[in-house]
C-alpha cells in the first residue's frame, strides 16, 4: 500500500557533505574468485565511497593479493577466522562515515546505489536504514522478478517520497513471513548501528545471520526504501544459502534465536510464532520432494 506525500527536505543534495560520507564494509574468506567484481562495483559508485574496508577473516587462498590490487582505494584488514559476523563488526568499528554499507564479497552493487539511498536520506532526515531493491543472478543471468516484488499484500504502508519510499509503522510482527533486508543492499547510520548492537555473533556460522541484524533495524521506524533493484545477489555453488534445505533449517533455527532473546520480538510474539511454523512446514516440503 502506498501513501503519497510532500517531500519533507529541499533538494540541494550536496555529495560531498559529511553527512552524506559512507563507509562500506566487506567480509571475505577465501573468495579470490569473486571479490574483485564486488570492488570494482563499489569503487564504481556514481557517489563514492569514503573508504572501503575489507575485512579478510582469515582466508587462505589469495585473496589478500586480489584486494591488494586495489592499493589505497581499499583498507584492507585481517583477523583470524571468527566467521562473518564478526568480522563485518570489525570493520565497523574501524569506520569513520556517517553511513555504513554492508555488501557480500561475492555481490554486485549497480552505479548508482549508494547515491539513491543518500538522496532518500536527505530528502527524509529521520531515517536510519535505508534497504533497496534486489535482484538474484545466476552464472552471470540476472532474475526477471525482483525481490521486493515477492512481499505479501499490504505488507507495509509506504510514504511516496520524491527519492523513494518510507516506512513509519511497525512491520516487527510480519518479519517472519518476508524479509526485506539483506546484507549487501543495506545502508545504516554509524551510530544506530551501534545502538542495536551491530550484528549477532551468537549466531555465528550460519546462512540466515543477517535476519537478525535486519530485524533489529527495522524493528525501529521510520526506515526508507529505494524500490529499484540496485544489487545483483549472486547464487552460486559455494556461496551459503546455496543449499535451499540447509537455508531453511538455518533461518529456523536464527527465528527460534530471535523469538527466545529479542526484546523487539516479545510484543509480536504470537504473529512471528505463526511466521516460524509456516518456515517449518516448508522445510518438510522440502525434504520430502529431496
Amino acid at each position: 500500500m502506498i501513501k503519497e506525500v510532500l517531500a519533507t527536505h529541499p533538494s540541494d543534495f550536496d555529495a560531498p557533505h559529511p553527512s552524506n560520507s559512507v563507509s562500506v564494509v566487506i567480509a571475505v574468506f577465501n573468495d579470490a574468485k569473486f571479490i574483485r567484481q564486488t570492488l570494482t562495483t563499489i569503487l564504481g559508485q556514481t557517489v563514492r565511497p569514503a573508504e572501503v574496508i575489507v575485512v579478510n577473516d582469515g582466508s587462505t587462498d589469495n585473496t589478500v593479493a586480489v584486494v591488494e590490487e586495489f592499493g589505497d582505494s581499499v583498507n584492507l584488514v585481517n583477523t583470524d577466522n571468527n566467521f562473518v559476523c564478526a568480522a563485518r563488526n570489525a570493520g565497523a568499528a574501524k569506520a569513520t562515515g556517517n553511513w555504513l554499507a554492508f555488501c557480500d564479497h561475492d555481490d554486485l552493487w549497480l552505479p548508482t546505489k549508494l547515491e539513491k539511498q543518500l538522496r532518500l536520506a536527505h530528502e527524509v532526515p529521520d531515517i536510519h536504514y535505508v534497504l533497496t531493491d534486489y535482484a538474484e543472478m545466476v552464472d552471470g543471468v540476472v532474475a526477471n522478478r525482483s525481490h521486493f516484488s515477492r512481499a505479501p499484500k499490504d505488507f507495509w504502508l509506504l510514504q511516496q517520497h520524491r527519492h523513494g519510499f518510507v516506512v513509519r509503522e511497525s512491520i516487527t510482527g510480519k518479519l517472519s513471513t518476508f524479509q526485506p533486508g539483506i546484507t549487501s543492499t543495506s545502508m545504516v547510520k554509524r551510530k544506530f548501528f551501534d545502538s542495536v548492537g551491530g550484528f549477532d555473533v551468537e549466531v555465528t556460522n550460519n546462512s540466515a545471520e543477517d535476519f537478525c541484524f535486519h530485524f533489529r533495524c527495522l524493528s525501529v521506524a521510520p526506515f526508507g526504501i529505494v524500490p529499484e533493484v540496485l544489487m545483483h545477489y549472486r547464487r552460486h555453488p559455494e556461496s551459503m544459502s546455496a543449499d535451499p534445505i540447509k537455508q531453511l533449517r538455518d533461518t529456523i533455527a536464527v527465528w527460534n534465536h530471535m523469538i527466545t532473546k529479542y526484546p523487539q520480538a516479545q510484543p509480536h510474539r504470537s504473529e512471528l510464532s505463526d511466521g516460524l511454523v509456516a518456515l517449518r512446514k516448508k522445510l518438510e516440503e522440502r525434504m520430502q520432494l529431496s
